[in-house]
Parts: structure tokens; sequence; C-alpha cells
């Protein structure tokens, strides 16, 4: 015996399957992105577990610094009338560079206390240059160091007739030593053992000079591997407010660096690696540097695509190393007493006070955006946008960088500073070294991102899908109501009548 179904029982059925579907995909439109949304942000906060903090813990990216040294190729004329220094670039001698975090301390303010340790890893293969055999020649840092700390001091006087009575002491004011041990072995400099012997012996004649605090010098001496060079970072976690993930709360416990006057020795910004997720960033973004002791803010660029991810882009412009000149608020960059501000023109950062009291001073690469004055100076500066811009690229949407070129140039501000050693040499501002440290992401981290990203229209389109089929479900409803189970139905009772009367 077989089941019939009246036609008001189907036009039910019919009209309750597509009010359900229906129901179904504005239930799924609304709950799916909130779902996702609420798994995403588990993933983007700095806590242990997130894929954030695991990325953070050991980056998916891999890390490089190039470095590029400047040899001073004619010293020998230095004593020679309207002599200009000429340089030559050596390098890039590249390095795969780790970060590790220790001594993690999770604070109850929703931050977050470590250190961080670098280390570096030589690639020859990825290098121009002999990293061994390479030799380079430049102005002895030490000599340049002591000369510009006793600028004021009242026993210069008998620090360079000591000097000048003990020969053995120093016997130019040039280095010319191999590349690797400038950078990361250091060289056995005479003169800095002297000097070591001599704070030992005579504390009161070196007295106001800071030494490095190592036995040799190189520009990356000491570096490699220390947990403790780079400070101690307190970063937010975004656990109360999504703004403040990786942004620096304080540096070596301090939310302002001694180095640095008012605003320009504020500790903010982020680290460089972790930034805020679901944020506005059409304005000028703030990094952190170390190596500066200050903050650096990085203008605007516009959009840009990567691995086919829209991203917006940074760039470092005139602002950072201004000195006051067309930024007033950088007016706090001069290290010099307020009324002799500023000092030095535009285009380089003073960084003596935070580099153990050396007359050094940052730049963007060949002097790049810098006064003329620097470039003119020197020969062998070529300066190009393409390749000494200083650029950053995030995903807005979840913070996530997609390429950093970090690049800047360490300067020494040769002058005679009253000792007789220095007193022939050309007034300029030196280039030493530059660096580019750059990170890009891969295809394969650039793919779980793009799904990362559409996981939320996902379900907006399987709710579109089922919306257009209880659509059409419900106008298959419609028409059968009116078309065919309208007049059907009508016919089967007359028929039945009929039979009836006929009996």
């Amino acid at each position: 015996m077989g089941f019939t179904c009246s036609n008001k029982a189907k036009r039910w059925w019919a009209f309750g399957v597509a009010a359900f579907v229906c129901i179904v995909a504005i239930i799924f439109g609304v709950a799916w992105p909130i779902a996702v949304r609420e798994e995403i942000e588990k993933e983007l906060l700095l806590k242990p577990g997130s894929q954030v903090y695991e990325n953070w813990m050991k980056s998916p990216v891999d890390i490089y610094l190039e470095l590029y040294l400047w040899n001073w190729t004619n010293t020998d004329d230095y004593q020679k009338e309207g002599y200009k220094p000429r340089l030559q670039q050596l390098g890039p001698y590249t390095f795969r560079e780790i970060h590790e975090r220790e001594d993690l301390v999770w604070n109850d303010d929703f931050t977050l206390t470590f250190y961080q340790k670098r280390i570096w890893h030589y690639e020859p293969d990825l290098s121009a240059g002999d990293l061994e055999n390479d030799i380079v020649v430049s102005i002895n840092p030490i000599l340049l160091t002591v000369g510009y700390a006793t600028r004021d001091h009242p026993l210069q006087s008998s620090l360079d007739d000591l000097i000048n009575a003990n020969p053995e002491m120093i016997n130019s004011p040039f280095y010319e030593v191999p590349v690797k041990d400038i950078l990361f072995d250091g060289y056995d400099d005479v003169f800095l053992k002297a000097l070591l012997n001599l704070a030992e012996l005579f504390p009161h004649i070196i007295e106001g000079i800071e030494l490095p605090p190592f036995d040799k010098f190189g520009w990356f001496y000491g570096r490699n591997n220390s947990k403790t060079y780079d400070g101690k970072f307190t970063i937010g976690t975004g656990l109360d407010r999504w703004e403040t993930m990786g942004m620096m709360h304080r540096w070596n416990g301090a939310r302002q660096t001694k180095f640095y006057r008012g605003e320009c020795g504020l500790v903010h910004g982020s680290t460089g690696e972790l930034w805020p997720p679901f944020q506005d960033m059409r304005s000028n973004v703030t990094v952190f540097s170390p190596d500066i002791c200050s903050a650096m803010s990085l203008e605007f660029d516009g959009e840009v695509n990567i691995h086919n991810i829209d991203g917006y882009k940074w760039k470092g412009n005139e602002r950072p190393f201004d000195n006051g000149h067309r930024y007033s608020e950088t007016k706090c960059q001069c290290t010099a007493p307020e009324e002799s501000c500023p000092v030095l023109a535009p285009g380089v950062l003073d960084v003596s006070q935070c580099r153990f009291g050396a007359p050094a001073t940052v730049s963007y690469p060949h002097f790049y955006l810098a006064d003329e004055k620097y470039l003119d100076a020197v020969d062998g500066m070529e300066p190009d946008k393409s390749r000494h811009e200083f650029t950053l690229a995030l995903e807005p949407h979840t913070g996530i960088a997609l390429g950093v070129k970090a690049q800047l140039q360490v300067n020494l501000d040769v002058k005679h500073y009253g000792l007789t050693w220095l007193k022939d040499l050309p007034e300029v501002m030196l280039p030493i070294l530059w660096f580019c440290q750059r990170a890009d992401i891969s295809a394969e981290l650039a793919s779980d991102i793009k799904l990362l990203l559409i996981l939320p229209d996902i379900g907006i389109y399987i709710a579109i899908g089922l919306g257009i089929v209880g659509l059409i479900s419900f106008a298959l409803a419609l028409y059968c109501s009116l078309k065919v189970w309208k007049t059907s139905e009508p016919e089967t009772i007359q028929d039945n009548v009929q039979t009836v009367q006929y009996k």
C-alpha cells in the first residue's frame, strides 16, 4: 500500500524546507565569521600556545644581515693639502640571523619582559668577498673616542703628552685589519690595551672616558650570542587591548632612555617583529631600535602586493635624522646643550652617548637623504632610493610582516679634538659600515596567510549559496502551490464524487 500526501501537506513541507534552508543560511552567515574571528584572535595574541607566540619564539622566516664596510683607500695622502678621503665599499658579508628570547616574565599589567639573544651564522654563498682574507682600512675609533671624550677634559694635554711620549701605544691613526676581525672576532688594538692598563695604574688621567668593556675591538665584537647586549625589553601582549600587542613599554626597566631629551628619549613603538592586528594602519608607524637607543618613525607609503597578498608599506624619510631643522619635534635629538642645538646638519643622528662615548652617528646608507655637505666631503658615496631606502611592509588585518629591509649606516665624526695624532686628519663625517637587515615571507607562509584571510569569507560564500538554494526552493514551492497542487487536488475530488454517484 503506497503512501500518499495531500497537497496541503506538500505545501507545508515545501515552504518549511525552503524556510529552514534560509534560516540555516542566515545563522551560518552570522555565526561563521564570529566563530572564525574568535579563533583567529586567539592565534594572534601573544601568549603561550598561540601561533604568533610560536612564530615569535622561532621565526618561520629567514632573517639575513648584510654588512658592508667602507675601506679608506688613500690614507697615505691624508696630510696633503686639499685632501679628501676616498672610500671603497666592501661586501656584502651576509649572515643568517636567529633571534632567541630568554628569561621571559609575564607581568600583571599585560606585558612581557624578556632578553633577546641574536645569533649570526656566516653565509659565504650569499656574500661578495672573503671574510677571512679581505683587509679593511679606516680611522682608529678608540683614538677618536679618546679625543672626543677628553675634548673639554682638564687633563687632556697630559694624556696627549703621555701618548706622544710612548710610541708603543700607537703608531698610526688608522687600523688595517681583516674584515672578520673588525666585525665579530675583534682585533688586538694596542692603544686600547694601553688605555686599559693606564686606567688601572692612573685612573684619574682617563676619568670620564667610557672605554669599551672588552680587551679587543670589533664593531660586533661581544654581540654574537649575547643575551644582554640588546638590553631588557618589556612589550605589550595585547591581552588587554589589541593596539598594545608588540609595543614597547620599557627598555632596561625604564620608560625614558638617558641618551636623549624629552620625547626623543621615550621608549615606544614596535620592536619590529610584532605588530597589532585589526588596526587602521594608514598612518606613520614607529620602530624602537636598541642599536640607536631610540625610536624611529616610518612614513606611510601606500599599498603593496607581495605573493598576491595586499599590504601596506612604510619607508624611512628625512624625519628620523632631521635634528630639528625641518621638524621641530626632532630638536631633542641633539645631545649638546640646548642653546647650542642643532649641531649636526640634517641626515645623521648623534648616537655618541649610546655607543660608549664614541663620536658616532647613524644615517641611511651612502648618506641617502642626508645634507649634501656629507656627500661632498668624501668620495665613493652613491645614494640610491631603490638600494638604500629603509622599508617595511605589513598585512594590516593580521599585523604579519610581509617584508622588511632595515638599513642604516654607522659614521664617525672625525675632528682634531685636541690630540696630536688627529690634528692632520680631514674634518669629515666618515662612513664606517652599513648594514641591511632583511626578511621576506616565503611562498609557503604566504599561502597560509591567504587561507587565514579568506576563512571568514568562506562561511559567507556558503551562506550565500544556501540562501540562493533556499530562495529557489521557496520559489518552486510557491509555483507548485499556485499552478500544480492547486489544480490537481480538485480534479481528484470531482472524480471521486462521480465514482460515488455511478455506484
